[in-house]
């Protein structure tokens, strides 16, 4: 199981320092982004994929809360993602299979709320599935949900899914081994990383 640090709860002022003190604790790096709209914070710049990307040899994937879609993960892409999760809630099933044709390295999410039925429709195209375990848009927060429970729930739903699952909101140290357990692939951390 790899560990997938967020950006976005590191030291923003002193990021590149943040994740090389960190090194030791994670695989690759997480950025989120978010619109004001989708989610009700405004993160991350795209530029910064571009700026890690130049300055250190992480995989970076991109967990998109926004609107737009279609748009920005082309603009993800351009900026040297290495895989774009967008959200169920926010894309239709016809605009995510363009995307999953054009970009191949494509995950759909969905909100805690939502319930796994709603990723069937879109299962064919994704190459992952990100649950998500908090309220979009903010670092450091209490899971309002148990994914461990959601993911047992997912692989008992759906036993022919054979891509990537990834877990993420609230993840603690404490959690790791019952979801590495279980098979999750990735699981993203902030807070139990940069504090």
């Amino acid at each position: 199981m790899k560990i997938s640090a967020s950006v976005q709860a590191a030291n923003q002022l002193n990021l590149l320092e943040d994740i090389e003190n960190n090194k030791n604790n994670f695989d690759q790096l997480h950025i989120d982004i978010t619109d004001g709209h989708f989610a009700e914070n405004i993160s991350m710049s795209f530029k910064i994929i571009e700026q890690l990307k130049q300055v250190t040899n992480y995989y970076i994937d991109v967990h998109l809360m926004i609107e737009n879609n279609v748009k920005y993960t082309e603009v993800a892409f351009t900026n040297g993602a290495d895989f774009v999760t967008v959200h169920s809630e926010s894309i239709d099933v016809d605009s995510f299979k363009l995307l999953s044709e054009k970009y191949h390295q494509m995950g759909i999410a969905t909100l805690p709320s939502t319930p796994n039925d709603h990723l069937k429709q879109y299962l064919p195209y994704a190459s992952a599935v990100l649950l998500l375990g908090v309220n979009p848009g903010f670092s450091n927060q209490t899971k309002v949900i148990s994914l461990l429970e959601k993911s047992k729930q997912f692989y008992t739903q759906f036993p022919e899914y054979d891509g990537i699952l990834i877990l993420d909101g609230g993840i603690k140290d404490s959690d790791l081994a019952d979801y590495e357990d279980l098979g999750v692939d990735i699981v993203v951390q902030g807070g139990a990383i940069f504090g």
